[in-house]
């Protein structure tokens, strides 16, 4: 597929969706969406979208457009994004001279995040990395970082590094997630760290084109 992501303009009906297949031999690919269940099937998929055609065959070289509808079920909230997860099987053809052999099948499952956006979200996407800030607290054994999206966008971190005075402590990476809009998330620091007013940390995220960004967040002041 192209692209890393779907960002689903909450005024339009619907989204097309790009494939390609570069290798030599065809593939049958099925698509369904949900709403975060890793095992979801075609049979269960339980988000307001369908795809036309939800089953296809993309020979080898071609490309195949399928369509992204939006069907509303319950409302929706407008005032932030909602995010669903596109997934999509790809099910190498068999010849039909060698369909009575036995064969191992590879199937390969990918599985994106879909961004309903509605219009009247506060704010624009591009500035919201800005509006991001961070606290730190002391805990008994350490610190930890709590870093505040008061945004109506999904935050996609990668990495984290909290720079004070010269040194640099590295987040697990493990721990560093998506926030959502309007939400808190905290991440435990490798040790205890005092920080001051020149304190920033530094988060990678992913922004609307899959590209990876950089962003010095400021301290929270009191």
């Amino acid at each position: 597929m192209v692209g890393t992501r779907v960002i689903f303009p909450a005024e339009s009906n619907e989204k097309t969706l790009q494939f390609s297949n570069n290798g030599d031999i065809p593939y049958i690919v099925q698509i369904w969406l949900d709403r975060g269940n890793d095992a979801s099937t075609p049979e269960n998929a339980d988000a307001p979208f369908v795809v036309n055609p939800p089953l296809f065959r993309i020979n080898p070289h071609k490309g195949q457009m399928a369509r992204l509808i939006y069907v509303p079920q319950t409302a929706l909230p407008q005032d932030r994004e909602s995010i669903f997860y596109l997934n999509f099987k790809q099910i190498p053809a068999l010849q039909e001279s060698s369909a009575d052999q036995n064969k191992l099948i590879f199937l390969v499952k990918n599985r994106l995040k879909v961004f309903y956006r509605p219009k009247s979200i506060i704010g624009n996407v591009e500035v919201m990395p800005q509006k991001w800030t961070y606290t730190l607290q002391q805990q008994t054994k350490g610190s930890t970082v709590t870093v505040h999206n008061p945004t109506g966008y999904y935050a996609n971190l990668t990495t984290a590094t909290l720079k004070v005075k010269q040194q640099s402590y590295s987040i697990d990476p493990k721990s560093v997630a998506m926030i959502a809009p309007y939400s808190n998330a905290t991440w435990p620091l490798p040790k205890k760290v005092t920080a001051d007013q020149d304190s920033v940390l530094s988060v990678t995220y992913v922004n609307d084109y899959g590209a990876i960004a950089r962003q010095d967040i400021p301290v929270q002041q009191p």
